[in-house]
């Protein structure tokens, strides 16, 4: 196995933060230069994390891990409450539903046989139409 690469300026970040805590980036950085060290804000703050003078949460764990973990648990639990409460998902615009809106049950009344015709004559004009597309499409292809 290849051994870990050292890096001067990290090297003389930790020993200077274990010497003094309380250093600030701006002398660390000015000292660094002085020795001909480039020395980043972020090789600073891995540093303090390094010697535990700051906390930091492990890789990954951050505020957009946080933030996906909280919308996925808000979609679960609305996904939960629709299918509980019987009503289809919501689909995208132009798709169409996933459970058709069925005809309404007949109930034996007059109200219930007109609603039932008006249904049948709305179907028998889809398929109408359906038909008909299918049909010029066809003859194009064929023409």
């Amino acid at each position: 196995m290849a051994a870990k690469k050292s890096n001067p300026a990290m090297d003389f970040i930790v020993d200077t933060l274990k010497s003094n805590r309380s250093a600030a980036y701006k002398d660390i950085a000015e000292a660094a230069a002085k020795k001909k060290l480039k020395v980043y804000p972020i090789m600073f703050g891995r540093a303090q994390a390094l010697l535990g003078i700051v906390k930091a949460a492990p890789r990954g764990q951050g505020k957009v891990a946080k933030a996906k973990a909280k919308a996925k648990a808000k979609a679960a639990k609305s996904a939960l409450a629709v299918a509980i409460a019987g009503a289809p998902v919501k689909r995208g615009p132009g798709r169409p539903r996933k459970n058709p809106v069925g005809a309404p049950a007949f109930d034996g009344t007059l109200a219930g046989i007109i609603s039932m015709v008006k249904s049948s004559e709305q179907a028998k004009a889809r398929y109408h139409a359906a038909l008909s597309k299918i049909q010029a499409i066809l003859a194009d292809a064929l023409a």
